[in-house]
């Protein structure tokens, strides 16, 4: 008597599921593309900020402030674009609507102005009339300043 093995095996394989591992990756990408692209919408490369002796710099920046750059020209951007002033009016307009305190129709808004140091003053000037207006109403205001660099040579 011959006992007959077989000699074919069977061969069980087991199908891996790529989908949603490729669903996940294209969300990740998606979301670093867009993360990457909010941090990026306040640096304007061409602004040069003034450079003072003393400031102070901000520990605990608000996440949420608006930030308006208002570049050598004059010309006003934030949120990545350039804004005309009947934009940068809305703009205002809702931000304070969005934070005005109860009863003294004065907005807690803080808003970072990130002004050229060629940029003539009238500009700056503009933007900080258009803040205090009667139906505005925003008194928070901070300027982005570069720190002056220290020399750590010995003078005479």
């Amino acid at each position: 008597m011959t006992m007959h093995i077989s000699t074919k095996r069977r061969i069980r394989t087991t199908e891996l599921n790529m989908t949603p591992m490729i669903d996940v990756v294209f969300l990740l990408i998606t979301f670093f593309m867009v993360v990457t692209e909010i941090t990026r919408q306040d640096d304007i490369a061409d602004l040069e900020l003034p450079d003072v002796e003393v400031a102070m710099p901000d520990d605990k920046p608000d996440p949420e402030r608006l930030v308006i750059n208002i570049k050598k020209d004059g010309s006003v951007w934030y949120s990545g674009a350039q804004h005309t002033d009947e934009e940068l009016l809305k703009t205002l307009e809702v931000e304070a609507r969005l934070s005005r305190e109860a009863g003294t129709g004065v907005s807690d808004r803080l808003i970072l102005v990130r002004a050229d140091a060629r940029c003539p003053f009238k500009h700056i000037k503009k933007l900080m009339r258009f803040c205090t207006m009667k139906r505005i109403g925003i008194w928070r205001l901070a300027f982005g300043i570069k720190p002056r660099e220290i020399s750590s040579g010995s003078g005479s």
